[in-house]
C-alpha cells in the first residue's frame, strides 16, 4: 500500500478516521492531536530524523511519514523521509541519488 505511496490519494474525499476524531473535539482527539504535534516536532528535526532514520526500514519510514502526512504535518514528513533516504543504499525504496520526499509522497502537486 505505501510502497507506491500516493499519500494524497489515500487522503482522498473521505477523511481518515483520525481526522474525523480530531475534528469532533473530544478530549481524546485533543490528546491525540497533541501527541501527533510532538511526534512532528521530533521527526521534523533534521538531526533527530537523520539519527533515527538510519535505523528504521523503508516500510517503517513510510509509515511514520504517512502518520505525519495524515495529521497535516507535511513539512515534518518531508524532512523525515529525506533524512531516512540519505542512509538508504541504491536499490532500496528511497535510495536513488535524485530521491525527493515531496515528489515521492505526491505533495508537490
Amino acid at each position: 500500500m505505501l510502497r507506491s505511496c500516493g499519500y494524497s490519494t489515500l487522503m482522498g474525499r473521505d477523511d481518515p478516521a483520525l481526522l474525523r476524531m480530531l475534528r469532533a473535539g473530544t478530549d481524546e482527539g485533543r490528546e491525540l492531536n497533541q501527541a501527533l504535534d510532538g511526534l512532528a516536532r521530533i521527526f521534523g528535526r533534521h538531526q533527530a530524523a537523520e539519527r533515527i532514520g538510519a535505523h528504521v526500514t523503508c516500510r517503517e519510514a513510510n509509515l511514520i511519514a504517512y502518520v505525519l502526512v495524515v495529521s497535516r504535518h507535511l513539512d515534518a514528513a518531508v524532512v523525515w523521509l529525506d533524512e531516512h533516504a540519505a542512509s538508504d543504499s541504491e536499490g532500496e525504496w528511497h535510495g536513488s541519488a535524485d530521491f525527493d520526499a515531496a515528489r515521492y509522497m505526491h505533495l508537490d502537486r
